[in-house]
């Protein structure tokens, strides 16, 4: 029987630098490679790899994509490889380190949702970056307006007011506006192919029937989510979004601390839906809100109230029930 091996791989734009090790942590091959199939097949060529490691970063499902026909790949979260491993910043040194850090057990793993849902959220991450151009867009038209005295209406982008702007005859704020348009031209493009995924998905209209949460928002925290059964508890959901703050302790001293090894987009699709929840009358969100602000503040409070919307989102997923205003 062979004896089986371990790969981690510091992935690259140009090339991979990998780095097998046997049980023992010798290192059996160490090699850099181009990031095609035939590179991958180069390097891992006569070498019975159990499975190899690679960090989540920008071009890992690139990497994922190469790897996982031939072995099993697990996806590490790089901000805790690097606090494990210390300081230390080497291309070989980092594949060496994921392969020792998957041969003993200790690889920070990271969740590998499936095709489908990473292709939702893509989807859904790439409208958010196109209603922040638009809205940069919108703040460059304002600013340049302002600089030159020119007051302008409360409700600038409706269709009466953007004549308005195009009547000014500026160059500058006519330039900016074709871009906001064209922005915002592909942003409704995207909306409506969003709008129709979630119509038909049973999770998403699941999502629907909780206030402040429309098709967008279902659809995105559906996709940032992935399997809600990897989450145990409401408490690990809240843990892996950020809305609760991490805990530093030693003896006696005791402080909270920022997460920074979080879902931020889950973060901020949560709190913009419960933030429009918290404002709609009659609302256990409304309630909610309304009781911590008036014992903290807003910005405790729209956190507060993002995690009991994300607790009942739990429950709601878990059971395969709509939301229950009681």
């Amino acid at each position: 029987m062979r004896e089986e091996l371990f790969a981690g791989v510091d992935i690259h734009k140009d090339d991979y630098v990998g780095c097998i090790v046997d049980k023992d942590g010798q290192i059996v091959r160490e090699r850099t490679f181009p990031p095609t199939k035939e590179g991958a097949e180069g390097f891992f060529c006569g070498m019975p790899v159990k499975a190899v490691a690679i960090e989540a970063c920008s071009m890992w499902r690139a990497a994922y994509n190469l790897f996982r026909e031939r072995q099993e790949v697990k996806l590490a979260s790089a901000k805790k490889t690097n606090d494990i491993v210390g300081e230390k910043k080497m291309d070989k040194f980092d594949a060496k380190a994921l392969a020792n850090l998957l041969r003993v057990g200790y690889l920070p793993e990271v969740h590998i949702p499936t095709d489908d849902i990473l292709d939702l959220r893509e989807l859904c991450r790439h409208k958010s970056n196109l209603t922040r151009t638009r809205v940069t867009y919108q703040n460059k038209i304002k600013s340049h307006l302002l600089m030159h005295g020119i007051k302008y209406p409360v409700k600038l982008w409706n269709k009466k007011n953007l004549q308005w702007l195009r009547d000014q005859e500026d160059f500058k704020v006519l330039n900016l506006l074709n871009i906001r348009e064209t922005v915002a031209k592909e942003e409704n493009e995207v909306l409506k192919q969003i709008g129709k995924i979630s119509r038909n998905r049973k999770v998403t209209n699941l999502l629907m029937t909780v206030p402040g949460i429309a098709e967008f928002g279902a659809l995105m925290i559906l996709s940032e989510i992935s399997d809600i059964k990897r989450f145990k508890t409401p408490k690990e959901l809240v843990k892996y979004t950020g809305l609760c703050p991490g805990k530093y302790q030693t003896g006696k001293t005791e402080r909270d601390v920022k997460c920074h090894a979080v879902n931020k987009w889950l973060k901020w699709i949560v709190t913009e839906c419960s933030g429009r929840a918290s404002t709609l009358k009659n609302t256990k969100f409304q309630y909610h809100f309304a009781k911590i602000n008036k014992r903290k503040n807003s910005k405790v409070a729209r956190r507060s109230t993002a995690r009991k919307m994300l607790t009942i989102i739990w429950h709601m997923l878990q059971n395969e029930e709509p939301y229950h205003a009681s």
